[in-house]
C-alpha cells in the first residue's frame, strides 16, 4: 500500500527543514512526498527545488495561492493527480516521528477493505519544539464507537485532529465539500475541514479513531493559520453546528 505525504507550504522557511526531513526519512518502504508551494516569496520554493535534487521520493509543485489560511490548493491538486493508495497532509510548520507512517499503515493493513480513513492523537509543541498543552492538543485522542456518536460530538466540537487524517484514494471526491450551504462556503478561509467531517458522517463514511498518539507533532505559534482563524470574530464552529443540527434533526 503506497501513501503520499503532502506538505502544503507558504513562506515556510522558518520550519520547513525539520518538516521535510521528518517526512522524507520515514521508515515505511512504500511512500513518496509532495511539497505543494503556494507562491512563497521567502525562498521556500527555491529550497524545495534544491532538496528535490537529493531525494528521488520528493516531487515539488508550485500552485496558485487561492485559499487563505488553508491548504485547499494542495487538496485540489491531490484530487486531480494522486496515484498512491492513500494520502495524508503534514503542515510545513509541523513534523512527524520516523515511524509515524509505518505505525498508521499497520493499523490500516489489519482490514484495508473496511478502514478507509483514520485519525490519531496529536502532540502539541511550541515554536522551538517543546511540549505545549495550553491548546488541549495533548488530551487523549478523540473517541467514538460509531457514526451516531461521531455526529453527536460534531454538534459541540470538531472530533477530528485534522493533521493526522489519512485518506484512501476512494474518498478523494469527499475531500472538498460539494454540498453548497452556508457552512461549506467557509472552506476557503481555513475552517472547512470541520464541515467536511460532518459531510463524511452524513454520507456514512467512518473516520476510525486510533486511541493513541502515533507520532504527529503539531506546532502552535502566532503565525499559523489556526491561530489566525480563531482570532476572527466570526464563530465558524457555530455556523457549522447549526447547519448540521438542523439537517440531522438532532
Amino acid at each position: 500500500m503506497k501513501i503520499t505525504i503532502v506538505v502544503p507550504c507558504y513562506n515556510s522557511m522558518k520550519y520547513i527543514e525539520q518538516c521535510m526531513d521528518s517526512a522524507l526519512n520515514q521508515d515505511y518502504d512504500n511512500f513518496d512526498v509532495w511539497a505543494c508551494d503556494n507562491e512563497s516569496i521567502d525562498g521556500t520554493y527555491e529550497y524545495l527545488l534544491e532538496l528535490q535534487k537529493e531525494h528521488p521520493r520528493l516531487k515539488v509543485f508550485q500552485l496558485h495561492n487561492i485559499y487563505p489560511n488553508g491548504y485547499g490548493e494542495a487538496q485540489e491538486h491531490v484530487i486531480k493527480n494522486l496515484e498512491s493508495d492513500y494520502v495524508t497532509f503534514v503542515a510545513s510548520d509541523d513534523y512527524i516521528e520516523r515511524d509515524y507512517i509505518s505505525k498508521c499503515m499497520a493499523v490500516i493493513a489489519k482490514d484495508p477493505e473496511k478502514i478507509k480513513c483514520i485519525q490519531s492523537g496529536i502532540r502539541g509543541v511550541t515554536h522551538d519544539g517543546r511540549e505545549y498543552d495550553s491548546t488541549g492538543m495533548n488530551q487523549p485522542p478523540h473517541s467514538y464507537k460509531n457514526i451516531s456518536e461521531f455526529k453527536e460530538q460534531c454538534l459541540t466540537k470538531s472530533p477530528v485532529y485534522t493533521p493526522t487524517v489519512i485518506w484512501h484514494k476512494s474518498l478523494l471526491p469527499y475531500m472538498r465539500v460539494h454540498e453548497a450551504h452556508e457552512a461549506s462556503e467557509i472552506s476557503c478561509i481555513g475552517a472547512g475541514d470541520y464541515d467536511t467531517y460532518c459531510y463524511l458522517a452524513d454520507k456514512g463514511i467512518f473516520i476510525y479513531p486510533i486511541p493513541v498518539r502515533m507520532g504527529y507533532n503539531y506546532r502552535w505559534h502566532e503565525d499559523q493559520a489556526t491561530w489566525i482563524v480563531q482570532s476572527d470574530d466570526t464563530n465558524y464552529d457555530e455556523i457549522i453546528q447549526n447547519y448540521w443540527r438542523m439537517k440531522w434533526e438532532m
